[in-house]
């Protein structure tokens, strides 16, 4: 995709001092790199108004006019009526800046002074100086995101990770792909009230056996962190890999492979079926720490009892088996191998 930059002031002088030597727009455009047209564009619009020579102070100074007419003025200011209106709605009534703008239309429908895009909302909340009452205006959406903007872009809160090609899930080996081996783990996290607090799920694809992790918060070393802790506690046999999505969390995922002594692979985007195991899981934890739930009181020992009722609860996948009567007969398996090899 080709970007226009607009012309500097130096390349302006230069376009004056050319084109009073007689050179042409073409041989202008040469020197200069740029189009034919731009060069063209610039000398018919910012001619001097006292002769039809041009000037390269005078055509900086039109063109600065232009760029302030061409701005819109700013409607939501501090204290007037539409600003007090979607303060109200989006602080007291929870509304979102969809609903806020389309409530105005109706509201004023012959008032343009009252008619603002939801588009112009987000930005004047996100543009807004920092202080307590930004604060409550970013809390009171519904994502309550620190940052706005697509996601992967450089404002957004969401930075998607970018795995190498022996980390696609295209790419991870058939024995994982089929559950024929145990020791392979599906992750995720699920998210506390207004995305505040989390909690770290880990669910073994061949038992469906279930861990679940305390998080301090969502920061990429408390994930990573959090997930380690847990992990270590099993044996090595039972810590192959682990299949994620490409959460911005797991940006120290090869720290975590590295001190796990583990394989990591990623789903694709927007495909949570990839992780079919885990996304089931959370439908049932849901039972025990509801959305909307602020899950930062829960300490270890409570999710540990949370994993333990889940893995003790028959299942119609295993011809009602428990994830906890699958996993036990591989560690004892493993324990005997041990000791017969010591």
């Amino acid at each position: 995709m080709n970007h226009y930059y607009h012309l500097t002031p130096e390349e302006r002088a230069v376009i004056m001092i050319e084109h009073h030597k007689g050179q042409s727009i073409r041989s202008i455009s040469r020197f200069l790199k740029r189009s034919a047209s731009t060069i063209s564009r610039e000398l018919s619009r910012n001619q001097a108004t006292t002769s039809q020579s041009y000037c390269a102070s005078s055509a900086a100074q039109q063109y600065s006019q232009r760029r302030k007419s061409s701005k819109k003025p700013i409607k939501i200011i501090q204290g007037n009526p539409l600003y007090e209106k979607i303060k109200h709605w989006l602080t007291d009534e929870n509304w979102s800046p969809v609903q806020i703008a389309g409530n105005l239309k109706k509201q004023y429908p012959n008032q343009s002074e009252m008619h603002v895009s939801h588009e112009t909302i987000y930005s004047y909340i996100y543009a807004h100086p920092k202080g307590e009452l930004k604060k409550i205006m970013i809390q009171s959406l519904r994502r309550a995101k620190s940052k706005r903007g697509p996601r992967g872009s450089k404002n957004s809160n969401y930075h998607s990770i970018q795995p190498s090609e022996e980390q696609l899930i295209a790419n991870r080996p058939a024995e994982i792909n089929e559950r024929i081996l145990e020791g392979h783990w599906e992750g995720d996290l699920i998210a506390g009230s207004k995305n505040q607090s989390c909690v770290g799920t880990l669910v073994e694809r061949t038992t469906g056996y279930l861990i679940l992790c305390k998080m301090q918060s969502k920061s990429v070393l408390d994930v990573r962190t959090g997930f380690e802790a847990n992990m270590k506690s099993l044996p090595n046999f039972l810590r192959l890999s682990m299949t994620y999505d490409r959460g911005s969390e797991m940006a120290q995922h090869p720290i975590m492979s590295k001190n796990l002594d583990m394989k990591i692979y990623f789903a694709d985007p927007h495909s949570p079926w990839q992780r079919g195991s885990n996304e089931n899981i959370n439908g049932l934890i849901r039972q025990y720490l509801p959305k909307g739930t602020d899950l930062s009181p829960y300490s270890q020992n409570d999710l540990d009892k949370i994993a333990r009722k889940l893995n003790t609860r028959p299942r119609k996948r295993f011809d009602f088996d428990t994830p906890q009567e699958l996993i036990e007969p591989i560690l004892a398996k493993h324990i005997r191998a041990v000791a017969l090899g010591t």
